[in-house]
């Protein structure tokens, strides 16, 4: 086995962090640390296989800024985000340093020889040790071999990508060992604080989050407790075939689906003021254009003491790109976000300050977080999977 698939275990305090909140071994334990380790390595010797690919070290023995790098290499501007999140992420790495060019815009160079990118034996150990891990090793290497026509404008990449149902089925499935984490982080929290009413969520996509409730809501007999529940989602693709499955697995549920585009307002979508007991997505809320305006929907959606549950990955500092993001730095939806310096400095996942930020502006009177992310990342800073709850006063 590589020595770059060797994983430090986990400080046996972050487990009794993860116990105390409710997350036993069942979903955090020394193989699902080493697995989600080995994805997130791998994601980064991917990244630094595409800076090579992609010829920018060749240009980084001097400081260079994205429009110098992307202009010598022919690159179209709509690729400078995607190019910019290689370049930190290279940073992170230790590849790379970041200065200024001569014009006073952000430049990169190069600290020293560049290393040579080895993502396979990580794959192989990954994929050994777990092999529920395949569609996340998989989404990444259909994006990886896309970089570079994206790059050139030879390919849209959502077209190119969204054309890979099957890719997609796999990827966003509880059965994904990577993907379901999320999904079950969330689906606890927002169980713990689901005392009935109606529930709304949020950019459901296939089901799998919606799927990892109703069984969280089951195993503590509260299903019968689920007056409703609004299965949203605006892709009209990822939406029947929810319908389709959850439909079959759960007929005596009240399901009702739907179109809610949470960047639009919601009164006019159908979404009553004061009507739901829990509004509830995973890994939606950071799409949101305006986060603010966005959250704020979601407070006036909520009755009087309902709970918002926001499943998101966790960003480990404003800046750090994360390696699950590689995918979607290909998409225009992803970037189409209002950015602010102090507020949200980057499109993508938020740290777990920024959350409890945007969480207080928006007027929530109650805020928690499962896991409790400040004691946590003390003993596991790289936790990627948290769920951020608020309550309407």
């Amino acid at each position: 086995m590589s020595r770059a698939a060797d994983v430090a275990p986990l400080d046996p305090r972050a487990y009794a962090v993860l116990g105390e909140a409710g997350l036993g071994p069942e979903l955090f334990n020394p193989l699902q640390h080493r697995c989600c380790e080995l994805v997130e390595r791998y994601a980064r010797e991917l990244g630094i296989g595409l800076c090579a690919r992609l010829g920018l070290l060749d240009l980084l023995a001097e400081p260079r800024s994205v429009a110098a790098l992307r202009d010598a290499r022919g690159f179209v501007p709509s690729f400078d985000s995607a190019l910019r999140w290689l370049l930190e992420h290279a940073r992170h790495a230790g590849m790379l340093v970041r200065e200024h060019d001569s014009g006073g815009a952000d430049a990169y160079r190069l600290t020293g020889p560049p290393p040579v990118a080895a993502p396979g034996p990580l794959r192989t150990a990954g994929l050994a040790a777990d092999p529920s891990y395949a569609p996340a090793y998989d989404l990444l290497d259909v994006a990886a071999e896309l970089y570079p026509r994206v790059a050139r404008g030879e390919v849209q990449a959502e077209r190119a990508l969204f054309m890979r149902v099957a890719l997609w089925v796999s990827y966003f499935h509880n059965a994904n060992g990577y993907y379901a984490l999320n999904n079950r982080v969330a689906a606890h929290a927002a169980a713990s604080r689901l005392i009935g009413g109606t529930v709304l969520e949020v950019g459901a996509g296939l089901g799998s989050a919606t799927e990892a409730l109703l069984e969280e809501l089951r195993a503590r007999d509260l299903l019968s407790a689920v007056q409703g529940y609004r299965v949203t989602e605006p892709v009209v693709f990822f939406r029947r075939r929810a319908q389709r499955t959850l439909d079959a697995a759960w007929p005596r549920v009240p399901l009702v689906f739907d179109a809610l585009d949470m960047n639009h307002p919601w009164t006019s979508q159908g979404i009553a003021p004061g009507s739901y007991a829990l509004v509830w997505g995973v890994n939606v809320f950071h799409l949101a254009r305006s986060l603010d305006g966005v959250l704020r929907a979601a407070l006036d959606a909520l009755t009087p003491g309902g709970w918002l549950v926001v499943g998101e990955g966790v960003r480990p500092s404003p800046t750090e790109p994360v390696g699950a993001e590689l995918p979607f730095q290909l998409l225009e939806g992803f970037h189409d976000v209002v950015l602010d310096p102090a507020t949200r400095p980057t499109a993508g996942f938020l740290t777990a300050d920024a959350w409890e930020e945007a969480l207080r502006r928006a007027g929530f009177a109650e805020i928690e977080l499962v896991p409790p992310l400040p004691r946590l990342q003390r003993y596991y800073p790289g936790l990627l999977s948290a769920a951020f709850c608020a309550r309407r006063a």
